[in-house]
């Protein structure tokens, strides 16, 4: 039964067909509008709040189809289902390229309306929140998707493209700096999907012996190698219908790159010690800190599993690019490690979070939540400046900024002066304070 009553228009110049269908909608808590002509009906839409029409074809003056583009041109958003007791193929056709969702030839059940009704509404219900999610990420109202929590433009980009491939199968590769989210992309884009049912195995390649890397994804048979005392499965088998996350590709061996290439090209494997190939069906998702692009370039990573893996591109954002997400990830780390650790009411202070937010944070959202989780073990009911850790007191380059001498800093100032000015020599030595001749000098040196 349904919580909310949806409004449906019923428009037929049938009374009796009008009362028959009033009561078999209402009986299933729907709310109904009645409409003998096409513009009464007309009339009730302007003035209600429709979430589905249901009209007759044949009627009287104005018919059916004509009502039908009507709404399709003004109302589009409202699912619309033809009733008719005069069926063709003809008359479906025109209907269903005029607009309408679904038609029903006279006599028909109430089972029948019952499912029809039932689908369309459960669509329109659908594509609303489809609509909805869509235009949170336009407007930025982001907060937390997937637990990718953040309101940047450079998570409102990221959760757009999970979004556009999170119901496909295409090959994925993640790219980003340690600690900014890889594996909580890769995770969203399976659980936000089509295939969440499906299984989910995270493999750390670099945690992994090389050694045994390649036993370990592809399997093996009872005496493949010494110790393989039984025949058994592995993760890409386990991961068969869902989806194999590969953490830290670029550590693989290049066995088990070409067994990998195999995979992307055939979707079968081989156990290790075995002949045979089993098919597989499953989306892989591999992720790297370093540039795979410079290591297929020197050599040490194979260039066509490269551009294999490289289908669909994702850049997770370093923490020091937004910024803006600070304070809201600072929240959800104080309320998660609050309540873990018996603190549900611990705060920071104004001057702490200051800290935070000036921080470069080379170590990104993990040595943030570290962080966080430190100093509420360490503080009282409140996080002071005495919880914050001694380095991130004192403000430190970025990883990507350049160390340069006090000669080329000026240098670089004294530029940028000019480029302000349309290097009128004059108005930047004024803005500077030295003369023309020490300008020149400096520019020249």
């Amino acid at each position: 039964m349904n919580l909310k009553k949806e409004n449906i228009l019923i428009v037929d110049d049938n009374y009796d067909m009008l009362e028959l269908l009033h009561r078999n909608l209402k009986a299933q808590n729907f709310h109904t509008y009645k409409a003998s002509s096409v513009v009464e009906a007309i009339e009730i839409l302007k003035l209600s709040t429709i979430d589905l029409l249901i009209t007759d074809l044949q009627m009287p003056g104005i018919n059916g189809i004509e009502l039908i583009k009507y709404v399709q041109e003004h109302f589009p958003k409202i699912p619309k289902l033809v009733i008719t007791g005069f069926p063709s193929v003809d008359s479906a056709l025109e209907a269903v390229k005029s607009g309408a969702l679904d038609y029903l030839a006279k006599p028909f059940t109430n089972d029948e309306l019952k499912k029809a009704v039932q689908n369309l509404i459960a669509n329109k219900q659908k594509d609303n929140a489809v609509a909805t999610e869509k235009v949170a990420v336009k407007n930025k109202v982001i907060s937390e998707y997937g637990g990718i929590v953040g309101q940047s433009q450079d998570i409102v980009r990221l959760v757009d493209l999970i979004e556009r491939v999170k119901d496909n199968r295409a090959t994925i590769l993640i790219q980003g700096e340690s600690g900014t989210g890889k594996e909580l992309v890769a995770r969203a884009i399976h659980y936000r999907g089509v295939f969440k049912s499906k299984p989910f195995i995270a493999v750390n390649c670099g945690a992994i012996p090389e050694s045994l890397l390649e036993s370990e994804l592809f399997g093996y048979v009872k005496g493949a190698f010494t110790g393989a005392n039984e025949t058994r499965s592995g993760y890409f088998q386990a991961a068969n219908g869902g989806t194999i996350f590969l953490d830290e590709i670029g550590t693989a061996p290049l066995n088990v790159q070409t067994r990998l290439l195999r995979v992307l090209q055939e979707k079968e494997v081989s156990m290790v010690g075995s002949q045979k190939t089993e098919k597989i069906e499953l989306r892989i998702i591999a992720a790297a800190n370093n540039d795979l692009y410079d290591m297929a370039s020197k050599g040490t990573f194979r260039e066509d599993l490269y551009y294999r893996l490289n289908v669909v591109n994702i850049e997770t954002p370093p923490l020091r690019d937004r910024k803006d997400d600070i304070k809201l990830l600072v929240n959800t780390f104080i309320k998660k490690y609050g309540v873990e650790y018996g603190k549900p009411s611990i705060f920071l202070t104004d001057k702490v979070l200051t800290i935070l937010t000036r921080h470069s944070w080379p170590g990104n959202v993990r040595e943030l939540e570290n962080v966080i989780q430190r100093m509420i073990i360490m503080s009282g009911d409140n996080i002071e400046m005495s919880d914050v850790p001694e380095y991130l007191k004192y403000p430190m380059p970025t990883e990507k900024e350049e160390l340069k001498s006090l000669k080329d800093v000026e240098k670089a100032h004294i530029l940028k002066v000019l480029a302000a000015v349309d290097n009128n020599k004059t108005r930047a030595a004024e803005i500077l304070q030295i003369d023309r001749k020490t300008l020149r000098q400096k520019i020249e040196n």
